[in-house]
């Protein structure tokens, strides 16, 4: 198997091409527009949940199948066609416009490969097996998903509340590290947690004017 290079894509506005209008098709498309990507779906027919998103503005809907060239101009591509025989087509015409391209459970035909996502607010944990078993990930995920609570969710909203004013009063990069070790490393969690948000922000703030960082409260509220 290849040796994968793991790494999140930011897909702001980023046109992305979805071949197929299954419910294998509707899942891929609908955590890309999730993302913000720009998407369309190449599909002469649809499952509902596209054809909804379709008439909601959530996604373009192509009503045909593919055609050769029709990955010209998209920065990323998902074939998940019924018909699995036009996959070694689209991978050959991925590689010659430069698209990031994925054929569902297809690896030889795959450029990258989805990994199984967990997802509180702003933690992502994604777990591969490399192609070799996806439902050994799925079941990773949920084994780790079931530790990853909401309260990680409320920590880093309230990290990217404070991370402002501790670059901006803390230049120092080794000292920044070791102040967020130190947040990472307290009873926030824990208290976030046991639903008590109060006490987590004053010990989050006790913590950053331990460490010079001053005024913490009026810049995180501007």
């Amino acid at each position: 198997m290849p040796s994968y290079f793991p790494i999140f894509l930011n897909l702001e506005r980023r046109h992305c091409l979805v071949i197929g209008g299954n419910r294998h098709a509707a899942e891929k498309a609908m955590s890309l527009a999730a993302c913000g990507a720009r998407v369309t779906v190449l599909a002469s027919t649809m499952v509902d949940e596209l054809t909804e998103a379709a008439l909601l503005g959530e996604i373009e809907w192509i009503r045909r199948d593919y055609h050769p060239g029709d990955l010209k101009g998209y920065f990323l591509a998902v074939a998940a066609p019924d018909d699995r025989g036009t996959n070694a087509e689209i991978f050959r015409e991925a590689e010659e416009y430069g698209v990031l391209f994925n054929a569902l459970d297809d690896p030889p035909h795959c450029q990258f490969i989805f990994p199984s996502v967990h997802r509180q607010g702003d933690l992502v944990l994604a777990i591969s097996t490399s192609g070799a078993a996806p439902a050994l990930a799925v079941r990773l995920r949920e084994r780790f998903g079931n530790d990853l609570g909401p309260e990680y969710a409320a920590f880093l909203r309230l990290a990217a509340e404070y991370r402002g004013v501790i670059t901006s009063q803390l230049p120092d990069f080794s000292e920044r590290r070791s102040l967020w070790y130190r947040i990472v490393d307290s009873e926030i969690l824990d208290l976030l947690k046991a639903d008590r948000a109060g006490d987590a922000r004053h010990l989050f703030e006790n913590l950053l004017q331990a460490a010079g960082v001053h005024e913490a409260s009026a810049a995180a509220a501007v």
